[in-house]
């Protein structure tokens, strides 16, 4: 599905080493519903760049598609030194492509310019028109950006009949002063800020989306010759839309499909088995190619089409598997959804700006299930990580749709399971290491394989020794297990010098080699922003130490259990016969740690670092 790179109109990359600053950023959009319905938006900005070094503050680019269309762009520098303006030339202005990871064709285009002898401290200023020409896709604006915005400013015109919706997002929303005023038969909406801080991203945040002022504006109605024509506003009225362009696709020769469905669910016992088979089919034989061409980035293609090139985008893929569905007799339907990179929800952004992807939902036995099989290697039913806990419209028919949320997936299934059989020899540690991975950690693990093949070993290694680099591994045995129910798997031998501490005859032992989550200690006084993990997961690792001949344990750690909202953790130690074990078993629960979480969540990994730190004594 179309991803919408014009969700900022104006979206200049900005990276600045010195304190540059936007002095003015504005924007006019006029909505003109005369004979037909005419949108255009006139941009303008001025900013002072601090140092000429920093290319990137006056390098311009701006991006349109196929639904927008830019013109009129003008700009200078006014040069304080010698106090002069230089225009910008119009040959200096570029058209290129756009090219996106992983889209292999686009209308996404982008004009470029870098306005000209700009010297340290200059002024520039540049401006541009953009005419739209899909009432739906009107854009957003942003009061944030990565420097310093001075003042900005969104005004909209249209007439009195015209009904527009909008939306804030994002911080500083204090600082927006909204009016509404009227002028003859002309409704103004004006949206003001002043002093609105640089935007500094951190590590592991979530989109910038979720925290950069920013606000989404459409059209919910408006009249042509008295009459009234209703656009958006409500999840209603987006499906609608979504309906109106998905209604009359499949309608070639589907034959072949329907053979091919039966031959995969001929001798499956259940719907389930039914669904399961189809679902690993499409992952496995239909490649990923996105498409986001004109309108062709929001309708599927032919279902039969794409069975017969083996090859499509994410709506492709939702409609093949949503009819092979179908034809198995399962209650299927094509579903619209963000990805989590999209804070909206349908009530607050009712708009084809809430959706960026599209998937399948099959109900069997009364439980819905939302696959996506652009996600080559994600476990049958389970959803792609990167849509978990967001809304999704499911299509039902003309007038019937329904808004569910997919679920998080449980830590519990998203295991990775670490047996260590290990012996003290001459203050090494030695041994063996078996590793299974399961659930979207598997999916994780096969994706990053398949994308990487050349460091095969080198990924498979970093399971075990990703905390404790200090481990050496030779690889055994590695087994993917692609699309069986079985996790992935791998064996090793291993070693880790100097692991134990000979003290005057005494042998000290930190059992505990692997050390999950703690390097996730938190910088409560400088870190902003909550904290997104892709998955929610466990770790079980199990230790099991053949004590040397004529030793004996003279001191063993107490066990441990800690559990609380964000994360648990569990360790046991056990001595029988000649081997010591050690159970050890830590989870981490949610996909968002925010800000009010941060407190809690250093107690837990305080307390875990401080059982990693217990040491074991053997004696004579």
């Amino acid at each position: 599905m179309k991803k919408y790179i014009a969700l900022f109109l104006f979206s200049v990359q900005l990276f600045s080493q010195e304190k540059s600053k936007i002095v003015y950023s504005n924007e006019t959009v006029h909505i003109n519903s005369g004979k037909t319905l005419e949108i255009e938006t006139f941009v303008s900005e001025s900013r002072a760049i601090s140092k000429s070094k920093n290319t990137q503050e006056y390098a311009i680019r701006i991006p349109f598609d196929s639904f927008s269309e830019i013109s009129s762009i003008k700009g200078s520098t006014f040069i304080v030194r010698t106090n002069k303006k230089v225009d910008l030339s119009s040959s200096y202005i570029g058209t290129y492509d756009a090219e996106y990871e992983n889209i292999y064709k686009s209308d996404n285009k982008y004009k470029f310019f870098v306005l000209p002898k700009v010297e340290d401290n200059s002024i520039i200023e540049f401006s541009y028109k953009t005419k739209i020409k899909q009432p739906r896709f009107l854009s957003s604006f942003r009061f944030q950006n990565p420097i310093k915005t001075e003042s900005s400013k969104l005004q909209i015109r249209c007439q009195s009949s015209t009904e527009i919706g909008f939306k804030l997002f994002g911080n500083h929303q204090d600082k927006i002063i909204f009016t509404k005023t009227t002028e003859g038969n002309l409704d103004i909406y004006t949206w003001e800020a002043k002093d609105i801080p640089e935007f500094e991203g951190e590590e592991d945040m979530p989109s910038s989306l979720y925290f950069m002022t920013h606000l989404i504006y459409y059209i919910k109605s408006y009249e042509i010759a008295g009459k009234k024509e209703e656009l958006l506003g409500t999840p209603e009225k987006l499906y609608q839309w979504y309906y109106s362009i998905t209604k009359d696709i499949n309608k070639t020769d589907q034959t072949a499909l329907k053979n091919k469905t039966e031959e995969l669910i001929k001798g499956q016992k259940s719907d389930f088995e039914k669904a399961k088979a189809i679902y690993q089919w499409v992952q496995q034989n239909i490649h990923y190619v996105a498409f986001e061409n004109g309108m062709g980035g929001f309708i599927p293609r032919e279902a039969s089409d794409v069975y017969q090139k083996l090859y499509g985008d994410c709506k492709d893929m939702a409609n093949l598997l949503n009819q092979m569905l179908q034809y198995a007799q399962l209650d299927s339907n094509l579903t619209w959804i963000g990805t989590r990179s999209k804070p909206y929800k349908y009530a607050d952004v009712p708009t084809p700006q809430v959706d960026n992807h599209m998937i399948t939902n099959v109900v069997i036995d009364g439980k819905s299930y939302f696959l996506d099989a652009t996600d080559k290697f994600c476990p049958f039913p389970l959803p792609s990580a990167f849509i978990q806990d967001k809304e999704a419209i499911i299509g039902k028919s003309e007038k019937d749709f329904k808004i569910e949320v997919v679920p998080e997936v449980e830590s519990n299934r998203n295991k990775t399971t670490i047996l260590m059989k290990l012996n003290l020899e001459n203050n090494h540690i030695v041994g063996n290491a078996t590793a299974t991975i399961s659930g979207l950690n598997k999916s994780y693990l096969l994706n990053n394989l398949s994308a990487n093949n050349q460091k095969e070993t080198e990924i498979w290694k970093n399971v075990i020794t990703k905390n404790n680099l200090k481990i050496q591994l030779e690889s055994q045995e590695l087994q993917k297990n692609d699309y069986q129910e079985q996790p992935s798997k791998a064996n090793f031998k291993l070693k880790l010098e100097d692991g134990i501490k000979d003290v005057n005859g005494k042998l000290l032992l930190k059992p505990i080699l692997l050390l999950p989550l703690k390097e996730t200690l938190i910088d409560i006084e400088k870190r902003k922003f909550s904290i997104e993990n892709e998955l929610a997961h466990v770790y079980e690792i199990q230790y099991q130490y053949e004590m040397p001949s004529g030793y004996k344990v003279e001191f063993l750690p107490e066990n441990v259990k800690t559990d609380n909202d964000l994360g648990s953790f569990d360790i046991q130690y056990k001595v029988s016969n000649n081997t010591i074990t050690v159970n050890q078993k830590i989870e981490s629960k949610k996909l968002l740690l925010e800000t009010k979480d941060f407190v809690l969540w250093n107690s837990f990994i305080k307390a875990l670092t401080k059982q990693y730190n217990q040491s074991i004594i053997l004696s004579k």
